[in-house]
């Protein structure tokens, strides 16, 4: 809880962990009904242990009967509450059940019933009640009754009801307590080791705190000892209680917002040592100090059972002290009644049995033992505790469970060497002095039926004090029949507590006694030679398969080879007898190939910790995956004699199986050897008999010849079990190719088993990929169909079928990869694989597979996202190695890149809450110390999470996270990591589309004005965005980029920088775009004095694309980062050293993007820019057309220019590629065409003529069609129009309007008008006189616009009007040197001149030029935003040519003239 945080949690935080974490504990033992089958028998074996040891004299009450009824009857209830489907019989038995537990859990805490003390029967009730509520799904009812279990019982509720729910939520705030008993404990050890004085810090000693210390301790000791480890598991107890009140009243004080009545939050309670005399030592732990055992052990409920033969009860553990053993024999330990622990078993420790059954019998024994529940150690466990024991095998589905023979510790010391000791013996031979110990690791004794006391002779060494402890020196060979045939090791006549080799001194690689040993961090330790062999296949410990930090060893345990050396010289007859026996291991060989040194359970409490290798990828292994081989020692459930018989009867069905020619006796026999088999219990004589080849190859056969179901989901079974047991049997499978592809076939039918034993014989990519099983794969994993009780496999077909279809997905070419992944996503099988993230089993093959989903079809994010459960890819990480956490890590990556910014936004703030772990300091750890490849992501992850709230306040983590990825992007050496930083980056901005992928750039560009390619993604590929969703991007992206930009007073434009020289094409691209992104934003953004540092690191770069790209997208990028310098004048003085070079490449891409235009105005405007020098033109072509007379107009519409001629002709011409082509001719008008006019919008084309008509065009495509005819009774010398009506000059003073449906209108100014322009309702109308009149069409009211000055000689007038924005150009007679102004029309002020002494008949104007032509046929260029004059050009032709027309193109790259002689010449503009 709180203590697993860095930080400190909340009420809300420490609810919603309770929650969570007890949830998920209720929901793994309600879909475990063997774990439920296994602890109901556990604690009923509790119940006839404190039932038998209470005596027989006793007789039970009829109420304490009743109230063991109505527990067993509630717990009954609630079971078939479980297993039903029909919802009414589901309320009913959990309401049935509700009551009868609640007696149970109402029981006065301070007395017993039948003997069993009542705190242990509440408890029981009460967990078995957070079931209940949780079957209810009231989660919160569900943990206020696990609390109430650990408050009222809290010894049994760690150690046997939920040890694994008390480490999560009490453990680590017991690490003070774990502290003081480590030191208290290393105190009274060290006062015992010999030579502590010059001990090596680097010494394990770990290796003195067990057995071999034990028997050199002095009887005041080993009692400071007893006291102190009681001491310690009261304050263990005492503290839990405590804490589970505090947990209880946060859940109460949660109450929801209608709640009438709010409570105070609770106080954390702290959990402090006790202070006794022990505590005189520092509170500092030295590093090389291990944890000693937290969790005291306990077989049962009572402290004592009888003896039946020494006729007195002794204590339920043997005494180290052999005095105070007799002394406890007479006595009767009695239940403490205050917290329900039995008196004495506090104490207990790795050294003493666990467990107090003397005087039982064999079949009692074994009976007890196989109910015992495995001790559950704490993380500060010490690693000798798990390392020397071995698991228990798991129980078949009808709970039975196979003993082993156990190890006792002789309360009694030998008196005389006459006293001998036979081993082994066989169960047949066994009597009641026969005692077996779960913690011997297959070891036995047989006990002297006399037990002598001292003889009072005066004690010579400590030896008399302690007990003696044997080990089993017999171990199974296999006979050629299949028989187990036992083999004993001689013994001394004069055994003595040390005339044996400890298990301390034997490695467990090797099985032989130490020569070298050394010991790990994990507090394992192993002989060199071993230890170096085994790292080369791997950075793991052998034992606790946790990954190592070095792969260096460490120095030699000197301690340890001083203890061997010493006991090897006092027992050299010993030592070179063991030096060539093999002491047994615990082993099994799991499907993958590879031998496991099995663990305690103690050693298993992370749930990841079953990682194996399968082929060049890991696969997960659930714990219900590892089963160890049989027992094979004399005192195994079965016995030789009924193993033998087991192989006689198997004999028949075998040699049907591999001989017969009948079809259905071969599939009788199938069944007949499985039920055999499941009798065998998995022995490993059996096992053996059945993996001969032949009757392997018989399998097969029936696999490939046989119709029945049954018979094949059978065969699968057995060959599985073979599997599991001996990986050797797969060389058998795999050695002919028809029995895989007879297995694929069976898969491919429906038979779901059969990719257990696929699984199993590991096949390669090549074998799956193959036989196209994807498909099958998923059908296995879609089917909802429970696995099949009668038939368990070992690994679930499900788990099977993920795990090779990860090994699909995961191998291959990339093509093969993604058409696997669309066929996962294609088959509906996303949802059915997130649902497959709650078991622990194949959780990170899981992730692997919808990884490779998402790269697959980014589109289906978004299904993930709305299913999965965040928690469990959390959890993963937080228990995975570094592999499984870099997966982890791509998979949130990819997940959070949504096409919705709200919703990504709530899966980031799901992660970087969800879990009892701070994520982000977890993932700020990973980053310190991820690999290469995984840095980008892991950064980008982690700023994401950072920037949920605004970055306005220092943050460690954006920091390191930011400076990982500008360290990955600096890094020329590793251009696929620097790809991978600009990808990471690419995604940051959050702009993604529906299918995944980002659209920042075509973003950029639309912002440029070039919408072409965003316009084609969202007609391809949009999910319609709300203002909503766009204000959430807006705000997320302004917080990306000011991260980014204000780190290191932007570093990163630096890095940019060194990424814009990059070779790879593909690498700039990314780069132009993120630095684009970065640069645009900073004109959104507070200026805080970055952009000096990005104008210094990218403008040159920017400079560089604009002017070598060919790529227009490109330059439009670049054109935008440059938009951002030109309000700084430091930068803006910089771009104008490039305005030459970069002058022509702006003009052509205005027609692109608005933007290049607003560049070029401020490069014009600056006074270091030289206009003359950047412009010139090109004669293109020129054209005579005299044959149709003058040419007297000209305008040009969207590519095309059109003429009019004095014969009457109009021309169309396309202008696309600077050439003039003629597409059209049109003879409608019967006299000259004197005007041509288009208006602003564009839809029409009118012409004026002398034939007193005007006539309305259609433009269309290279062409033009009249659709009206307009007879206005009067020449037409100069036309503008509209779509309401149409003004010309005629004969005479003032103009005619026409309004298109009526006669024209005669409006006189009383001054002769020489040219016309309109805007929207306004005519502006050229005069003699140098006057310009205003006349509003819609009002007919005239105004005087411009006045001109009169002068005596000449006449002064306006030869031409052009309209530009909102600004009126005016060219005329030469007045004063002036020969044409610039008015704004909004204001009639004058904005400028044209300072020429020639007159000025025509006037063209474009974005960026004004071109006025004279009589002298010469045509004057000026720059428009400056109005100065930067060049000319001379018309071809006679010197009394007349320029009757002048238009350019909006974008000023063409200008088209016309002349009196019939000719029209073009030129191009640079």
């Amino acid at each position: 809880m709180a203590g697993n945080y860095r930080f400190a949690m909340d009420q809300k935080d420490i609810v919603r962990t309770l929650i969570t974490t007890v949830g998920s504990f209720t929901q793994d033992r309600l879909i475990d009904k063997e774990q439920r089958v296994q602890h109901k028998e556990q604690c009923a074996e509790r119940l006839a242990a404190e039932d038998g040891s209470s005596g027989n004299d006793s007789e039970v009450r009829y109420s304490d009967q009743a109230v063991l009824a109505n527990l067993d009857w509630g717990i009954d209830a609630l079971e078939e509450a479980i297993n039903t489907s029909n919802i009414e019989t589901k309320h009913a038995r959990l309401d049935y059940a509700e009551k009868m537990l609640h007696v149970c859990a109402m029981l006065t805490s301070d007395q017993k019933t039948a003997g069993v003390p009542n705190p242990y029967l509440s408890a029981w009730a009460y967990l078995n009640l957070s079931y209940l509520w949780k079957l209810r799904n009231d989660v919160h009812n569900s943990v206020l009754h696990v609390l109430e279990m650990f408050i009222v019982e809290p010894f049994f509720s760690r150690i046997d009801f939920a040890p694994e729910l008390w480490k999560k939520l009490f453990l680590p705030h017991m690490s003070s307590i774990a502290g003081w008993y480590a030191e208290a404990r290393h105190r009274l050890m060290m006062e015992v080791v010999p030579d502590s004085s010059d001990m090596s810090f680097t010494a394990d000693l770990d290796q003195f705190f067990k057995e071999s210390l034990v028997f050199s301790m002095r009887p005041d000791q080993m009692n400071k000892l007893k006291k102190l480890e009681q001491l310690y598991s009261e304050s263990l107890d005492e503290n839990t209680r405590l804490f589970a009140k505090y947990y209880k009243d946060c859940m109460n004080s949660d109450l929801s917002p209608g709640a009438s009545k709010k409570v105070m939050a609770p106080m954390l309670p702290i959990a402090e040592p006790p202070m006794t005399p022990l505590h005189e030592v520092s509170r500092s732990i030295p590093d090389y100090v291990k944890f000693g055992p937290i969790l005291p052990k306990s077989a049962g409920f009572s402290p004592v059972l009888k003896s039946k033969h020494c006729g007195r009860e002794g204590n339920n553990r043997v005494s180290l002290n052999s005095s105070a053993f007799l002394h406890d024999m007479n006595e009767s330990a009695a239940w403490d009644s205050h917290d329900g622990v039995p008196e004495g078993n506090e104490d207990d420790s790795d050294y003493e049995a666990n467990d107090g059954s003397i005087g039982l019998t064999v079949q009692q024994q074994a009976k007890l033992n196989r109910t015992r529940s495995p001790s559950i150690f704490s993380p500060a466990d010490s690693p000798r505790t798990s390392s020397s024991k071995t698991s228990s095998p798991k129980s078949d589905v009808n709970s039975r469970k196979e003993s082993r023979s156990l190890l006792r510790l002789l309360s009694c010391r030998i008196a005389a060497p006459s006293d001998a000791i036979s081993l082994p013996i066989s169960p047949s031979k066994s009597n009641d002095h026969s005692i077996s110990s779960a913690d011997s690791n297959g070891e036995v004794i047989e006990m002297p039926k006399s037990c002598r006391k001292n003889d009072g002779r005066p004690l010579s060494t400590s030896y008399d004090y302690v007990n003696i402890r044997t080990s089993e020196n017999s171990f199974q060979n296999e006979s050629d029949e299949g028989s187990l045939s036992y083999v004993s090791l001689p013994l001394s006549e004069k055994l003595t507590p040390h005339s044996k080799a400890l298990k301390d001194f034997v490695c467990p690689i090797t099985g032989q006694i130490f020569n070298d040993p050394v010991t790990l961090e994990t507090g394992q330790t192993y002989e060199r030679k071993a230890i170096e062999e085994w790292l080369n296949r791997g950075n793991t410990c052998p034992i606790t398969r946790q990954p190592l930090s070095s792969n260096v060893l460490p120095k030699t345990n000197y301690v340890l080879k001083r203890l061997i050396t010493s006991w090897k010289e006092q027992h050299p007859e010993l030592a070179q007898e063991l030096l060539y026996s093999e002491t047994p291991k615990a082993k099994f060989s799991s499907p993958l190939g590879k031998e496991i040194v099995l663990v305690s359970p103690s050693n298993q409490t992370s749930e990841f910790s079953n990682f194996k290798a399968m082929d060049d990828h890991v696969t997960q292994r659930g714990k219900r995956f590892t089963r160890p081989v049989v027992a094979t020692s004399p005192t195994s459930v079965i016995s030789q004699a009924a193993v033998e018989m087991i192989i006689n009867e198997l004999k028949p069905f075998v040699s049907c199986l591999c001989t017969s020619n009948n079809l259905e006796e071969c599939e009788s026999a199938v069944l007949e050897i499985a039920r055999l088999w499941k009798d065998s219990k998995g022995d490993a004589a059996v096992h053996s008999y059945l993996s001969k080849p032949t009757i392997v190859n018989g399998f097969m056969e029936i696999l490939s010849a046989s119709l029945d179901r049954e018979v094949l989901r059978t065969s699968i079974y057995i060959l599985s079990e073979l599997l599991f047991g001996d990986e050797n049997i797969g060389e058998t499978l795999t050695s002919v190719d028809s029995d895989f592809d007879c297995l694929a076939a069976l898969l491919k039918n429906g038979l779901a088993e059969a990719a257990v034993v696929m699984y199993q014989l590991r096949p390669s990519f090549a074998q799956l990929s193959s036989h196209d099983l994807v498909h099958s794969l998923m059908q296995i994993i879609l089917c909802k169909n429970e696995e099949s009780v009668d038939l368990l496999l070992m690994i679930k077909p499900k788990d099977a079928a993920i795990a090779m279809l990860e090994q699909i997905l995961m191998r291959g070419d990339e093509n093969s990869r993604s058409l696997n992944a669309l066929t996962v996503v294609s088959s509906n099988g996303i949802a059915s694989l997130v649902k497959c993230l709650h078991r622990i089993e194949g959780r990170r093959s899981v992730i692997s597979i919808l990884l490779c989903c998402m790269r697959a079809d980014k589109s289906c994010k978004n299904l993930i996202a709305n299913g999965i459960e965040l928690s469990y890819v959390l959890e993963l990480f937080h228990t995975g190695n570094d592999s499984i956490r870099g997966i982890c890590v791509d998979f949130l990556s990819e997940l959070v890149q949504l096409n919705r910014r709200t919703l990504c936004n709530q899966m980031l703030q799901i992660i970087k809450t969800e879990g009892a772990f701070s994520t982000m300091h977890t993932f700020l750890v990973y980053l310190q110390m991820a690999p290469m490849e995984q840095q980008p992501a892991t950064a980008a992850l982690l700023l994401q999470l950072d920037l949920l709230v605004e970055p306005r306040k220092m943050s460690i983590y954006r920091e390191e996270a930011i400076e990982a990825l500008i360290e990955a992007l600096q890094k020329k050496e590793f251009p696929n990591q620097q790809m991978m930083v600009l990808d990471a980056l690419l995604s940051l901005p959050g702009r993604i589309t529906s299918s995944g992928e980002s659209y920042i750039e075509s973003w950029l560009l639309k912002v440029s004005g070039f919408d072409h390619p965003y316009n084609a993604l969202v007609k391809a590929d949009w999910t319609e965005t709300t203002e909503g969703e766009e204000k959430a991007v807006c705000s997320w992206e302004k917080r990306v980029a000011f991260s980014l930009c204000n780190h290191e007073k932007g570093c990163i434009f630096k890095a940019l920088e060194e990424c814009f020289k990059n070779n790879s094409l593909k690498m700039a691209k990314s780069c132009l775009v993120i630095a684009t992104w970065l640069t645009y934003m900073l004109s959104t953004l507070p200026d805080t004095g970055v952009r000096e540092a990005a104008r210094e690191s990218l403008l040159d770069e920017f400079i560089n694309v604009l002017q070598s790209s060919k790529n227009l997208e490109e330059k439009i990028l670049a054109v935008l980062a440059l938009k951002t310098f030109i309000n700084d004048p430091t930068a803006i003085e910089e771009l104008g050293k490039y305005a030459k070079c970069i002058y022509k490449t702006l003009r052509k891409l205005k027609r692109n993007s608005f933007v290049a235009n607003e560049i070029l105005k401020a490069l014009m405007n600056l006074s270091s820019v030289n206009a003359t020098e950047m412009w010139s033109c090109i004669d293109v072509v020129e054209l005579d057309l005299s044959t149709n007379g003058e040419v007297l107009c000209m305008v040009y519409f969207k590519g095309c220019l059109i003429s009019s001629h004095s014969d009457g002709t109009i021309k169309v011409w396309d202008a696309g590629r600077r050439r003039l082509r003629l597409v059209q001719e049109a003879h409608h008008h019967i006299k000259a065409v004197t005007c041509l006019y288009v208006p602003s919008s564009g839809d029409r084309l009118y012409s004026g003529s002398l034939d007193k008509t005007i006539r309305v065009w259609e433009l269309k495509p290279e062409e033009i069609q009249c659709v009206q005819v307009h007879d206005v009774k009067e020449a037409v010398h100069e036309f503008a129009a509209n779509s309401k009506f149409a003004c010309f000059i005629s004969q005479g003073n003032g103009i005619k309007v026409y309004n298109w449906s009526g006669t024209p209108k005669h409006i006189n100014f009383n001054k002769s008008v020489k040219c016309l322009a309109m805007t929207g309702n306004k005519l502006y109308c050229g005069c003699s006189g140098y006057n310009i009149q205003e006349l509003d069409l819609c009002s007919g009211t005239v105004s005087t616009f411009y006045i001109g000055t009169r002068k005596l000689l000449g006449k002064q007038t306006v030869n031409s009007l052009n309209i530009h924005d909102d600004l009126l150009f005016a060219g005329g007679s030469a007045v004063d040197g002036i020969s044409g102004k610039v008015f704004c029309r909004s204001s009639k002020a004058v904005m400028g001149t044209f300072p020429t002494g020639s007159d000025i008949q025509r006037i063209a104007v474009n974005n960026d030029f004004i071109f006025t032509a004279t009589k002298l046929g010469i045509i004057e260029v000026w720059l428009k935003e400056r109005m100065s004059r930067v060049g000319s050009i001379k018309m071809k032709g006679k010197a009394h040519v007349k320029i009757t027309s002048l238009v350019s193109d909006i974008d000023g790259g063409m200008l088209y003239t016309a002349s009196s002689d019939g000719k029209i010449q073009v030129w191009a503009l640079d």
